[in-house]
């Protein structure tokens, strides 16, 4: 596939002869390890200025990159983790599933402190840090 989308760029750029060597062509790598080709500069990514003759000019880093977006799923997880952080942090009795029968059971204060270290995790791991941004996407319904 790789091979494809650099056969048919070679094959633009020789069908363009309006590009001259001054007209800067950006190149960049994505996440894939697909190298793109553009006569617009990427944003939020590191590119490589180059002449039509694959001359190198410059190289520059681009506009800092962007927050990732969360998705739908990492928003609920978040959600979920701070819900159950909080009632694991009160001193109510809580009660869980503890052996599948689906008949809740109340929890020690072992089993609820060992549930309070893994909503901890989850926080860390899914809700955004002080002075990110606030979630692209929120939980409907």
């Amino acid at each position: 596939m790789r091979l494809l989308a650099g056969l048919i760029t070679v094959a633009l750029f020789a069908a363009t002869p309006a590009l001259n060597a001054q007209d800067p062509v950006y190149t960049w790598v994505d996440a894939n390890g697909v190298r793109h080709y553009a006569q617009t500069p990427p944003d939020g990514v590191q590119y490589e200025t180059r002449g039509i003759r694959d001359r190198t000019v410059g190289t520059e880093a681009g506009r800092a990159p962007a927050a990732p977006t969360r998705t739908t799923e990492e928003v609920i997880a978040c959600d979920r983790a701070r819900v159950a952080l909080q009632q694991l942090s009160g001193s109510a009795l809580v009660e869980m599933d503890k052996d599948g029968d689906g008949k809740p059971e109340p929890l020690t204060p072992e089993e609820k402190a060992q549930q309070r270290r893994l909503s901890e995790q989850a926080v860390a791991a899914y809700c955004p840090r002080e002075g990110e941004d606030a979630p692209a996407a929120s939980p409907q319904g």
